[in-house]
């Protein structure tokens, strides 16, 4: 059984994080909770705050969290007429992020930061490879609302349960052009991932990659892919987690 972590900070007790509230972040409640299998949260927000605020697909929310903890999400869709944002999270191990997915309740008031400024993925030409992991499978939805869609786009992820990962993806209109590959010890898997980013590169030199996910998954591949010749300019990096650090801001780099 999961144990409940402190909830977002409704009602912050320090004075510093009083002020901090207060000053920066915006006011939202949870809408809707949907388990998508025990491994995923399709989550609902909504807000006053949030009405006629500007998102572009690849732009994230920060959720903040009891003693200035904060944990970032990418909306898959956001509606500033109503001020919405629906965003997929992954409940992973004891984090408060994942504690507070596996425990989220209807009309749970939020505090948070954004919509900002992190991958723009309305500006990323076709054919694109696009690598992640489970935490990136909300940023991959987000493509379907750019103006190109999801056309021309190769989906590989690393995950522990491809058929969990499948059932999440379909839930949230990801089902063509993805390859699962199951996590193995000492990263071999990524060998298979590498090969099939290096054949998608012979057959169009011109693809874009964008590597979302773990961070040294992607330090990984995107050394594979400089090897090979192709230009850093071609290639966007998005860390969002690594073994034993915590806030990552989830910024283009």
């Amino acid at each position: 059984m999961v144990s409940r972590m402190p909830s977002p900070s409704t009602a912050p007790s320090g004075v510093v994080e009083s002020m901090f509230h207060r000053l920066v972040s915006r006011r939202a409640r949870v809408r809707e909770v949907e388990s998508v299998g025990d491994a995923f949260r399709l989550v609902t927000i909504e807000g006053e705050d949030l009405e006629g605020r500007r998102w572009t697909p690849g732009d994230m929310i920060q959720i903040g969290f009891a003693g200035l903890a904060g944990r970032a999400y990418t909306p898959l869709s956001f509606e500033p007429r109503t001020g919405t944002a629906t965003f997929l999270g992954f409940v992973h191990g004891q984090g408060i992020a994942s504690n507070w997915l596996a425990s989220a309740t209807m009309g749970e008031p939020l505090f948070l930061v954004g919509p900002r400024s992190a991958l723009d993925l309305a500006a990323v030409d076709r054919p694109l490879f696009f690598f992640g992991d489970e935490t990136s499978f909300s940023t991959a939805a987000a493509l379907r609302a750019t103006p190109e869609g999801i056309r021309e786009v190769a989906f590989s992820f690393e995950v522990e349960s491809t058929e969990a990962s499948r059932i999440a993806l379909d839930r949230i209109g990801v089902t063509n052009g993805v390859t699962l590959t199951a996590r193995e010890p000492e990263a071999v898997h990524l060998d298979r991932i590498e090969n099939e980013l290096m054949r998608a590169l012979l057959a169009e030199p011109r693809t874009r990659c964008v590597f979302t996910g773990k961070a040294p998954s992607i330090q990984r591949l995107y050394k594979a892919v400089r090897r090979a010749g192709i230009s850093a300019k071609q290639v966007t990096n998005v860390a969002y987690w690594a073994p034993g650090r915590k806030g990552f801001s989830g910024v283009q780099r």
